[in-house]
């Protein structure tokens, strides 16, 4: 009877020691890792899992800001990226991924979704919440420029081979 438990023991500590919970970084890293093998949906779950089992970490943010940006540009699944990048905003306000997750949202809902109010509304967040950030220049290009057809930005017609001056 002894001899069954220590075996049954045995196996338990052996099976959580193989699923024992990796390192914030490692978490990271593996999701990296999954990016760069274009394995995106197990990407993302990793990013995920990072901020769940360690909200309180600096790396936290940035699993969520790189899962949104998975969503957005490699599952093509704007609507879950969106939300993952609201969450770094709300959730980690003074990261700077918080910064870049608020104007990945603007642009998302200005060049997918073409909801040029609700980019209005969200570029005009970045401005309050992030004025001396070193992409308000951006955002205010954003905003002049906002719904408006590329053919009739003058900055661009260079690159549409307009005239040069």
């Amino acid at each position: 009877m002894k001899k069954g438990l220590f075996i049954w023991s045995l196996f338990i500590f052996i099976f959580y020691l193989g699923c024992g919970n990796l390192s914030d970084s490692e978490l990271i890293e593996k999701a990296k890792e999954l990016e760069n093998q274009q394995e995106f949906f197990r990407a993302v779950e990793q990013y995920e899992k990072c901020a769940e089992l360690y909200p309180e970490s600096p790396l936290a943010a940035e699993a969520l800001y790189r899962a949104g940006l998975v969503y957005i540009n490699m599952l093509s699944d704007s609507a879950k990226g969106i939300s993952s990048l609201k969450r770094v905003v709300q959730e980690y306000a003074g990261h700077n991924y918080a910064a870049l997750s608020q104007f990945m949202v603007g642009f998302i809902y200005a060049n997918t979704f073409s909801d040029t109010a609700q980019a209005r509304i969200e570029y005009n967040l970045f401005l309050q919440n992030y004025p001396d950030h070193e992409l308000v220049p951006s955002v205010e290009w954003e905003l002049k420029y906002l719904g408006k057809d590329i053919n009739n930005i003058p900055e661009l017609s260079v690159i549409r081979g307009g005239n040069q001056e």
